[in-house]
Order: structure tokens, then C-alpha cells, then sequence
């Protein structure tokens, strides 16, 4: 799978589905540091998915130690190139207040999907 660095960030895009509608996430960040994955609601609202009554809601430190808020949901699947996980939680907040980041992928996926990032040619290789 092919990624982009640009502004000292290493960007991918997924396809997300949940109750039978799909969206294409763009500006997705591969964030090894980042412990588990995270979507922005606002990119996601159209096909259903924001906070409800019955969803677990918790919190995180960001960068330079701002508290944010974040609500877990079950989702269909997710898509990236010839990947796809399939009936998996993801966690939905706020990462980007400008929205130029939609979304992080953390360690909870890539340590399942065995990802192995090459920064020199700047691809994305699953060992599933």
C-alpha cells in the first residue's frame, strides 16, 4: 500500500463501513505512537456514526498534554488497498481541531495486521 510523508507526517486513506454505508477516509495518519486507532467524527457523521446514549465514552492526552474526549463504536469493516478487518471497535474524537487529519492509525492495528512500514520507498506492507 503506498503512503505519502508531507508535513513530516506519513499519510494513508481507508475505507470505513458500518450498517451498510461506506466512506473513503483520507489524510489518515500510520502513528506508531499512537496506542490505539482514531477517526474524527466529523468525517464520518454522514454514514451514521456519532456519539450516542449506550456508547462508551473516555478520554486521552494529545499532544502537548491537552485532555480529549473520544466515544468507541463497532463498525462493519475497514478497508486499505487489499486489507480488510472486519467487525472491529474504533475510536471516535477530535484529533485535528483544523481538520487537516482525519484520522490516526495506532498500534491496536498495525501490530494486528503485522505492518511492516518501508520510510525509504515509503510503503505500507501487511504479513497477515
Amino acid at each position: 500500500m503506498k503512503i505519502e510523508y508531507r508535513q513530516g507526517l506519513i499519510f494513508t486513506e481507508m475505507k470505513l463501513r458500518f450498517k451498510g454505508k461506506s466512506k473513503i477516509i483520507e489524510n489518515v495518519v500510520i502513528d506508531t505512537g499512537a496506542a490505539e486507532t482514531i477517526i474524527s467524527p466529523d468525517v464520518v457523521d454522514e454514514i451514521g456514526i456519532f456519539a450516542e446514549i449506550n456508547d462508551t465514552v473516555n478520554s486521552f492526552y494529545g499532544v502537548g498534554g491537552s485532555l480529549h474526549n473520544f466515544f468507541s463504536k463497532n463498525v462493519d469493516s475497514i478497508e486499505m488497498e487489499e486489507l480488510e478487518l472486519k467487525d472491529l471497535k474504533l475510536d471516535f474524537g477530535i484529533i485535528d481541531p483544523r481538520g487537516e487529519i482525519n484520522g490516526l492509525i495506532g498500534l491496536d492495528i498495525l501490530i494486528k495486521i503485522g505492518a511492516i512500514i518501508d520510510l525509504k520507498n515509503l510503503n505500507f506492507t501487511v504479513t497477515l
